[in-house]
């Protein structure tokens, strides 16, 4: 941090003699001297010019790490399971084993390759703790696990139909096509 201060200092030193002889030349009749401007200035100007260096050295380092304390993202913990209570029964079922979870106001329906569980929580609840990089939004009431979609072919009005590696098929609202293509793209597929 000092480098920063004392370069500094010592270039401006250097130069403004330099720079009020040049104008003093062009400006004025008199020749200043060289050295009367060195002396003055390390004299007089010295303490304002490390006061002046140093404030900026120090605003820069304050501000460039408040900035750098905003852009720090939260990275959410990986969730590997989820406890299902359907009533009195408690089931754990593995995140990764989840084909797509679809709402059945007030619960949700979570469907897993042979089964289906009914879970008292919300849609929009659930996706807050699922990795937003695998269970992707295909409608505002389901959602799938983007690596057991097999593929997705046109309804020729803006929808898709996408055909699960379990063999459903669940809509694809327009609204999401865009952002569900760039996740389709950048997923590993399953080939069967």
């Amino acid at each position: 941090m000092t480098t920063f201060i004392v370069f500094p200092v010592a270039i401006h030193l250097l130069i403004l003699p330099f720079v009020g002889v040049f104008f003093s030349v062009l400006f004025y009749e008199g020749r200043y001297d060289l050295y009367k401007f060195f002396s003055y200035t390390l004299a007089n100007d010295l303490y304002k010019l490390v006061i002046v260096y140093t404030s900026f050295v120090l605003g820069y380092k304050y501000f460039s790490n408040s900035t750098r304390n905003i852009n720090i993202k939260e990275i959410k913990p990986t969730l590997d399971t989820i406890v299902i209570n359907n009533g009195k029964e408690n089931t754990i079922v593995c995140v990764e084993d989840i084909v797509l979870i679809t709402s059945a106001t007030p619960y949700i329906l979570i469907h897993l390759d042979n089964k289906q569980y009914l879970h008292s929580e919300t849609l929009k609840s659930i996706c807050s703790v699922l990795d937003n990089n695998v269970f992707i939004r295909v409608h505002k009431s389901t959602v799938v696990n983007i690596s057991k979609v097999r593929s997705f072919k046109s309804r020729l009005n803006g929808d898709y139909d996408l055909q699960l590696l379990n063999g459903e098929l669940t809509r694809l609202s327009r609204t999401y096509v865009a952002a569900f293509k760039k996740h389709f793209k950048e997923s590993p597929q399953v080939n069967i």
